[in-house]
């Protein structure tokens, strides 16, 4: 189906970018911010205008020097934090 109408079954682009069962890390870059977002894919709701992306083991990174944005805390290693992100900031994702 794919190869021949270059579609997929799935109602949702994020079921067939991202790896539901095992996991997807992504890169968030925030319009207007100096800094971007690594973290996994915690989870996504898709709302008309008020759509929001939680990650978890997140930190922010310098656009710039690619270290920890400023006095920034990383939370890497902690699954147990989470961000939230209106899709309505986002410039764009990587999904690795």
């Amino acid at each position: 189906m794919v190869k021949t109408f270059h579609k997929t079954p799935n109602d949702d682009i994020w079921r067939d970018v991202l790896d539901l069962d095992n996991g997807s890390n992504l890169k968030v870059y925030l319009r207007n911010q100096d800094y971007y977002l690594i973290g996994h894919h915690k989870n996504h709701e898709e709302k008309d205008g008020e759509s929001w992306l939680a990650l978890s083991g997140f930190c922010k990174i310098d656009k710039v020097t690619n270290q920890n944005y400023g006095t920034e805390p990383s939370f890497l290693n902690r699954e147990d934090v989470i961000i939230t992100v209106r899709f309505s900031d986002i410039e764009h994702i990587e999904i690795f």
